[in-house]
């Protein structure tokens, strides 16, 4: 009963006192700061709709202190997580109330959101354990920076996603509803209240704020849920007072999760600030590729209950089903991450893995290739004569992807580029390394090679094959050979020597 008493006082308050915001930000031109996605031509919306929700949510929370048996028997100090949550989410509220004004730096930004996070540290919420399949994994040291590293994401995925009228309430709705849930399985009255207190909050603010929008949630409303979101997400998924992260957590909030990565990851890749804005979110490409407003809207609110409904059955399911449930969250989560990069035009990605495949290619090529210059170093040690030195570089050039190679004096003219094939001959590169003895001569032996160098990660290899086989021709020289001039024997491949070699 009172959860629903909480739940309908914060949903009246938010229907009052929006309005109420509208007309006073309104008649004094407190609109906030222009978004770089809004239309300029259209009619200006305020962006102070923190307000209203903030004031909803304490109003109900504040009701619920003042009755009879309204801090629930069963939490764990339940006033002090009251407290701190709350101070906490006051905090970045004002902190997002000032951006929405004057348009603040994102570093600053970043510190209020570390101090908020701290508050909650010092308040008592820890993650002080990562749990999955039964594992636990203790912290220690590390449970400071890995809660700010977690409430700090959320707080700002939330204000990431916040770019479409009702997108960023929906989504905090349906994060809030999931939440509520598995609170409420795990007993976790606390957290339960909370949640329904936001969230009635954020369904009256849903009323103005669906399309088309008369208020905004702006920084203040979005930072302040984004918050209030990451602390109870994780408080409500583990059944101790200890504040596990566990996978659970990561599917309710997915769909906010995986924007803010493809967002940092493809300003990585365009070379933008990670914490700068642009319009390629996941709801600008979905209007980009002719969806409504509306239907863009609606489809990603379906797609996070979908995620969010995975996170629910793992964290209520039985252990034995944890692990497959959290697979088949990670594989949606995977599938919409494949569809975002292929339907809606992220060409960063598209780009980014053809050269992730064209660099792997080509790094396998050149190991290929160093390893043929060690066979071939093998063959050389062998050699009968220079002339059969050289006929054996030049069998093998071909499979240690080079043109031609031979060794030579340096002031030969031999290996001119008008012997190489006239389909390469005019972008082809020589390399000249000198071939090392112990006495100086005054026109030394050089090993001289062509190379098709298409790249930079070519003309390296075939520079190290080339320094593998002059290596392998000083030592052939070192060896004191009887007749160095004598005719040559049969040249063979390497492969072919390999198969004709004695068992």
């Amino acid at each position: 009963m009172l959860i629903l008493s909480v739940f309908g006082v914060a949903v009246l308050t938010a229907l009052l006192v929006t309005p109420v915001v509208v007309r006073m930000v309104t008649a004094y031109g407190v609109y906030g700061h222009v978004r770089p996605s809004a239309d300029r031509e259209g009619p200006r919306v305020p962006r102070m709709g923190g307000i209203a929700v903030v004031v909803a949510t304490t109003a109900a929370l504040g009701m619920a202190a003042l009755l009879p048996g309204g801090v629930p028997a069963s939490a764990a100090a339940p006033e002090h997580f009251f407290v701190g949550v709350l101070a906490a989410g006051w905090l970045l509220f004002a902190a997002g109330l000032l951006d929405d004004l004057y348009n603040l730096r994102p570093a600053a930004k970043l510190l209020a959101q570390c101090a908020a996070g701290i508050v909650a540290y010092g308040f008592g919420f820890r993650v002080e354990e990562l749990s999955f399949a039964g594992a636990t994994l203790d912290l220690g040291v590390l449970s400071l920076p890995v809660t700010l590293l977690w409430i700090v994401g959320i707080t700002n995925a939330f204000n990431l996603i916040d770019g479409l009228d009702g997108l960023a309430t929906g989504i905090g709705l349906v994060a809030l509803g999931s939440t509520f849930a598995v609170a409420w399985m795990l007993g976790n009255p606390e957290v339960a209240l909370v949640c329904a207190a936001l969230g009635g909050a954020l369904l009256g603010f849903l009323r103005y704020n669906f399309r088309p929008a008369r208020i905004f949630l702006g920084d203040s409303g979005s930072l302040f849920v984004g918050f209030m979101v990451a602390v109870l997400s994780v408080h409500g998924s583990t059944k101790s007072a200890t504040a596990v992260l566990t996978a659970a957590p990561l599917l309710l909030l997915a769909l906010p999760i995986l924007d803010t990565v493809l967002s940092v990851v493809r300003r990585w890749l365009r070379g933008k600030p990670v914490f700068g804005a642009d319009e390629h979110h996941l709801h600008h490409r979905m209007l980009a590729i002719g969806l409504t407003h509306v239907r863009a809207v609606v489809a990603l609110y379906v797609m996070a209950a979908g995620l969010a409904v995975i996170g629910v059955l793992m964290a209520s399911g039985p252990q034995k089903t944890v692990a497959m449930t959290a697979l088949a969250g990670a594989a949606a989560s995977v599938a919409l991450l494949l569809f975002a990069i292929k339907r809606l035009g992220y060409h960063e990605f598209v780009e980014a893995g053809a050269v992730v495949r064209s660099g792997m290619r080509r790094v396998r090529h050149s190991i290929r290739d160093q390893i043929h210059a060690r066979d071939v170093a093998q063959v050389l040690a062998r050699a009968e004569s220079l002339v059969h030195v050289q006929a054996i570089l030049q069998d093998n050039a071909p499979a240690l992807g080079l043109l031609y190679a031979t060794v030579c004096r340096e002031s030969s003219a031999e290996g001119a580029r008008a012997e190489l094939p006239a389909r390469s001959a005019a972008r082809a590169w020589k390399l000249e390394c000198p071939i090392p003895v112990r006495e100086a001569e005054a026109d030394p032996l050089i090993l001289r090679v062509w190379t098709d160098a298409p790249d930079d990660l070519r003309l390296l290899t075939a520079d190290r094959t080339s320094r593998v086989l002059a290596a392998a021709v000083a030592d052939w020289l070192a060896g004191g050979l009887p007749n160095p001039h004598a005719a040559p024997a049969p040249v063979q491949h390497v492969a072919a020597r390999r198969a004709s070699a004695p068992a």
